[in-house]
């Protein structure tokens, strides 16, 4: 077979001779060049995969207001940078104390936080909390106590509904305290509520065994 071989490769010129020797060495030149650049290929293709993975695991991660960095509030539906931004402002001034809180941050109303909550979270220690009807002045009110103390309302942190059990406080009202400490930065003592239109020294007599600010 060698013979053969031999011999088919004499009938061959000298020009199709170095012919074929060019040919076979860009065949051999070529594989190797190939062969790096295919596991590049799959190198790449395994590591985007993974970052993929990693991408709808961050997304899909429950994150808690109060330590989430811009990044994290961006995954959230609704949420750009802006109100990323806000939230982080809020928070500065008045620490979240429950999800609902959101709904203070201006520009998050009940639409957006409908589409959050499932991802939102505040962590905190939970305490026994009941609710007790007291008499104040003439007027029965709802007042939160812990394991039977008294527990005063926070009109820096409280969003409306728990504002509103406050006596003659209603939703405008509520409404006109959160207004106010926004843009205020939150109350520096109780008495500062009276500066919150509808609400005066007979509203405030009401109110001051009630609440606090810390």
């Amino acid at each position: 077979m060698r013979d053969g071989i031999a011999d088919l490769w004499n009938r061959f010129s000298k020009n199709e001779k170095t012919f074929f020797a060019i040919y076979a060495l860009l065949i051999i030149v070529s594989g190797v060049l190939l062969q790096p650049k295919f596991y590049t290929q799959q190198s790449n293709q395994s590591n985007a995969v993974a970052s993929e993975s990693d991408t709808r695991q961050y997304i899909s991660a429950i994150i808690d207001l109060n330590k989430a960095t811009t990044e994290e509030l961006e995954t959230l539906p609704g949420i750009g940078p802006s109100k990323a931004r806000a939230i982080i402002e809020y928070r500065e001034k008045m620490p979240f104390t429950k999800p609902e809180d959101i709904m203070n941050v201006p520009g998050i109303g009940q639409k957006t936080y409908e589409k959050m909550k499932d991802r939102i979270k505040v962590e905190g220690k939970e305490t026994n909390t009941q609710i007790v009807t007291a008499n104040v002045g003439n007027t029965n009110t709802a007042i939160n106590t812990n394991n039977g103390q008294s527990v005063k309302i926070n009109i820096n942190t409280a969003d409306s509904e728990t504002l509103q059990e406050l006596p003659n406080i209603g939703p405008a009202k509520a409404k006109a305290i959160i207004d106010y400490r926004n843009q205020n930065g939150g109350f520096k003592s109780i008495d500062e509520i009276k500066n919150v239109k509808g609400i005066g020294d007979k509203t405030f007599e009401e109110l001051k065994d009630l609440i606090s600010i810390d």
